[in-house]
């Protein structure tokens, strides 16, 4: 095999990391990192934009030139072994700074070490709870966690906080008795959530309540920081020297903003050069010593819990509404941008059609893929869309599922390597979503279905789901990761539909009394429940027997037809089911029929939309989308053999008004999160410049 494709292969299998040695994981992580920093050139370790002093600054203490706050996240057994060195290092230089350790990590926190700390002049700080990345995981686990980090807090006598990997919901830590926090970054791409605070500068988060938690002061100061981490430096990057480190703190001391550092005790080498996972002491110390012999007075060597308490000090004189700074940049028209949208399935295409259509209206270059399986490829060529065929379904099998997940996600790892898109709009494509992730590219998600069996690796960036989903996923709008549409997904596209009665010809329906739309489960997906084929049985037989009733059954793929077939010739003996021969636009075959009965979300919901009676034999979890169309008498679901006959009515229907062809607000919402999204990227300079790359 070439080396190129078995550094791909390697590099899916990240996805193992719970299992992988810590060498290996390692180095998987350097493979990646070595492409976000090219990619992020321009922006990393300097964003010059970054150095603009915010409104109402008023300068440092005693007209220091710039601040110098040192911290260390204290991350297994070894770097508590480490932490007394590291302190004593400092204390040579002249300096002291604050260690947060993990309250119930892997290790204990000696009471002793934490008082020999103190005792020295050194800050003690509260790093997560567990570290292991499930802090916010949900607003209502946050909430539990954060009465035993609050614990944590009066106990060490502690007044600051930092997420475990740099994973942050801001609004969320007024829950926590802090002074400040130090969960975020000027500048950082390689993190996991790699948006960041876009300034040199400590800034003020007000409580939108004002003052309740972060100790009733009606908010807290978040302190970013601002050169990059060690790990990232000598393990990551595997750089020789400080030169980075220097040559930024040269950098920000010449804006007068704070130099913070994250140095960890666990990878810190005292009696040599390092190993590949650790890295000198003298390179840190040496750093030290040049900060202290170049600055002298002009460095003001602040705890972090200093640092709060001197912004705090000037927010309190402000205004009534504490305003804050720096303030988040506006949301502004910006330069295109390339956006890459998988093609995984039938339902993206209508859907993603407007989409395109008003994203290449606003300047933006949109590149497609599709897999071959469920007719994705010949319904894209049906809508004229010009799309690279990547990658084909594997059935129903596990192994084979989980094998050709990774097989299609290498080749879209090639795809995306030449195209270099800048954002990705993912409607549920893992090999997609586990491409993106190998290559740091940000994930806008949309998801209608909140049951869908998705790991936290491949969690996307943002997600934008229907308002009744967003109530069950994001309770009271706590998260800015999750953004609300109005109304249904197949309402972003139904306004478009012109009805075309060639295909009762097409379909020979011109003389059924009733026409009926029938789609089967989806057999080969994850969330399959049996009864939904039992069901679909009795569907069949009532269909059969009713007079003048001619169905239409839409198989999901050949393999699904070739089944139906063999297990039910007498279905097919004469003209009373059709399976058309070829792609037909669902739109406009729901629109002729009398009634739908699906066993999938999507055909149902565009039933909904068009006003179309549709019955639902999905067996599986429900969704909040169907339970609201279901509480509304929009569908009505069939969940027993009995209800095939008590609740499907069979019977021509009179009402044929068309949907309005007004944009709808669900495609409006759904643009203008996308707008604030391109912006955000822009502001953060998150866009690697890659459309101007590949031209």
């Amino acid at each position: 095999m070439p080396e190129s494709s078995t550094s791909l292969f390697t590099r899916v299998y990240y996805v193992a990391k719970p299992f992988l040695p810590r060498a290996v994981r390692w180095a998987l992580r350097r493979h990646r990192a070595a492409g976000i920093r090219e990619r992020h050139a321009d922006t990393w370790p300097i964003k010059e934009v970054l150095g603009d002093t915010p409104a109402g600054w008023r300068g440092w203490p005693e007209g220091k030139r710039f601040a110098l706050v040192l911290t260390h996240d204290v991350e297994g057994q070894e770097g508590v072994e480490k932490v007394q060195a590291l302190a004593e290092l400092e204390m040579r230089c002249g300096l002291r700074s604050c260690f947060n350790f993990i309250p119930e990590g892997g290790y204990e926190v000696p009471g002793s070490l934490r008082e020999w700390l103190v005792s020295n002049g050194f800050e003690v700080g509260v790093h997560d709870l567990n570290h292991d990345g499930k802090l916010y995981r949900s607003h209502k686990d946050f909430s539990q966690k954060a009465l035993r980090i609050n614990r944590y807090l009066r106990d060490w006598q502690a007044t600051g906080f930092r997420s475990g990997f740099m994973l942050r919901e801001l609004d969320w830590l007024h829950e926590l008795d802090i002074e400040y926090d130090c969960s975020t970054f000027d500048t950082d791409p390689f993190e996991p959530q790699p948006d960041g605070a876009h300034t040199i500068f400590p800034y003020w988060i007000s409580h939108p309540d004002g003052a309740q938690g972060a100790r009733a002061r009606g908010g807290y100061v978040e302190l970013p920081y601002t050169l990059p981490q060690d790990s990232t430096l000598f393990l990551l990057l595997k750089e020789g020297d400080a030169g980075i480190w220097e040559r930024k703190a040269d950098w920000i001391a010449s804006k007068g903003g704070m130099v913070l550092m994250n140095v960890h005790p666990d990878y810190v080498d005292f009696e040599g050069t390092g190993n590949g996972m650790t890295f000198g002491a003298t390179h840190y110390e040496n750093f030290l010593k040049r900060i202290v012999r170049q600055y002298g007075d002009g460095v003001w060597n602040a705890l972090p819990g200093e640092v709060s308490r001197f912004v705090y000090a000037g927010v309190s004189k402000l205004t009534p509404d504490r305003v804050s700074w720096p303030m988040k940049p506006s949301v502004a028209v910006h330069p295109g941008i390339k956006i890459w949208i998988d093609l995984e399935n039938t339902p993206h295409i209508p859907f993603f059609c407007p989409i395109i259509r008003e994203l290449q209206r606003k300047g933006h270059q949109v590149v497609l893929t599709a897999r071959d399986g469920y007719q994705t490829c010949e319904m894209a060529r049906f809508h004229g869309l010009n799309f690279q065929r990547i990658g084909r379904h594997y059935g129903k099998n596990l192994v084979a599922k989980v094998w050709g997940l990774v097989v299609r996600s290498v080749q879209l790892l090639g795809f995306a390597r030449d195209e270099r898109p800048a954002l990705i709009l993912n409607l549920g494509s893992r090999s997609q979503a586990l491409a993106a992730k190998f290559l740091g590219i940000p994930v806008v998600e949309i998801m209608d279905y909140e049951h869908t069996a998705e790991s936290a690796f491949l969690e996307s960036r943002w997600y934008l789901t229907p308002e009744v989903v967003n109530e069950v996923l994001n309770p009271g709008n706590s998260s800015t990761r999750f953004r609300a549409y109005r109304g249904l997904k197949e309402d972003v596209y139904v306004p478009d539909f012109q009805p075309d009665a060639s295909i009762l010809d097409q379909l020979n329906l011109r003389s059924a009394r009733v026409v009926v739309t029938i789609r089967p489960a989806a057999t080969e997906a994850h969330y399959h429940n049996s009864e939904s084929e039992e069901i679909l049985v009795h569907v069949m037989e009532r269909m059969l027997t009713s007079p003048g009733v001619r169905v239409v059954l839409l198989p999901r793929n050949k393999r699904q037809e070739r089944e139906l077939r063999n297990t039910h010739p007498a279905w097919f003996d004469d003209s009373k089911v059709i399976i058309p021969s070829e792609v037909v636009n669902g739109l406009n075959l729901v629109w002729h029929s009398d009634l739908v009965i699906s066993g999938g979300g999507t055909m149902n919901r565009e039933a909904a939309a068009m006003g179309v009676p549709v019955y639902s034999i999905f067996r599986g979890r429900l969704g909040a989308v169907d339970r609201h169309l279901s509480q509304h008498n929009r569908l009505v679901l069939i969940e027993s053999v009995t209800d095939v006959d008590h609740k499907i009515r069979v019977e021509a229907r009179s009402d044929r008004e068309l949907p309005n062809s007004e944009p709808s607000a669900a495609l409006k919402d759904i643009l203008g999160h996308l707008d604030e999204i391109v912006s955000s990227l822009h502001a953060g300079e998150v866009v690697a410049r890659r459309s101007h790359a590949s031209r």
